[in-house]
């Protein structure tokens, strides 16, 4: 059973969100989504942030707001996945969910600006601008708060964001989250139920199980809700965290396989070429002539 792939913040007892000082020698989530928006300021450690359909360059510093159920992956370099490493990945970090604000948060003027960059963070966005650091100290002491100041100092914190800092957006402008919440219950339980399973070996009666359908009828209907079947999606998710995994060179191949839940190598070769093109060899190869 490897480790899912949603992350779930465990909330204080008294608390409707936590803030998390994380540190490791290198991120370990895998691609990721879920429900909940996540603020995050990435302390030390370097490699490359995955957000929707674009990579960047991570550095500490990078402060970012990734909106519900977009997909992102912090990608440490190759050097802190080295045996008995001394290097250390940091951050700061918080999930919240909508529910923290009021239901008509969009017709309530004195929350507009906090409104308006919860909509920006669809496409993932990164801040700067001169009032950046007196932010970043803001939310560290976060961590250590509680109660109404915890709440009101998050508030405080995206109205501050959202009107004294400039931002760039983490995906293109051609990206569509096909992540996002589906209208109709049945889909929106089949992703969600693949999306924290798929590095796992999951069946279609795991799913079927989960949604409580018959699994023919829940094939016939998620193809005719979606226009794709379910073992599409899948596939696409797990090659997908194969092709970024595939850009650090400490990872094998066959552990790439492993992490993405293919048990055998074979079939995670005729996956990739058939999604990518390539196969896993010739995407590495590709991969570090560009490096």
């Amino acid at each position: 059973m490897k480790e899912v792939a949603i992350e779930n913040i465990k909330k204080e007892i008294g608390s409707s969100f936590s803030v998390i000082a994380y540190s490791n020698p290198y991120f370990a989530a895998p691609l990721h989504i879920h429900p909940e928006y996540e603020l995050i300021l990435i302390e030390e450690g370097t490699g490359l942030s995955f957000v929707g359909d674009a990579v960047h360059k991570m550095s500490p510093g990078d402060f970012m707001l990734i909106g519900s159920n977009l997909p992102h992956l912090w990608l440490s370099a190759d050097e802190y996945y080295a045996p008995n490493t001394s290097l250390i990945s940091r951050s700061v970090y918080t999930q919240f969910n909508e529910s923290i604000f009021p239901a008509d948060l969009h017709n309530i003027p004195e929350l507009s600006n906090i409104y308006s960059i919860l909509i920006e963070s669809k496409r993932g966005i990164i801040f700067s601008g001169n009032n950046l650091n007196l932010l970043k100290n803001r939310f560290r002491t976060l961590i250590q708060s509680n109660g109404f100041k915890k709440i009101q100092g998050l508030y405080s914190l995206l109205q501050d964001l959202a009107t004294s800092c400039e931002y760039q957006y983490l995906t293109t402008n051609q990206f569509e989250n096909s992540n996002e919440i589906s209208d109709n219950p049945i889909v929106e339980k089949v992703n969600r139920f693949i999306n924290t399973n798929y590095q796992n070996n999951i069946s279609l009666e795991d799913i079927a199980n989960y949604v409580g359908m018959n699994a023919s009828a829940l094939c016939r209907y998620y193809k005719k809700n979606t226009g794709r079947k379910i073992f599409e999606y899948l596939s696409e998710l797990r090659i997908s965290y194969a092709a970024k995994l595939l850009t650090n060179k400490n990872i094998t191949i066959s552990q790439v396989a492993y992490d993405c839940g293919y048990n055998s190598l074979s079939h995670f070769n005729h996956q990739f070429k058939s999604l990518t093109g390539h196969s896993p060899s010739e995407y590495t190869k590709k991969i570090k002539t560009r490096t």
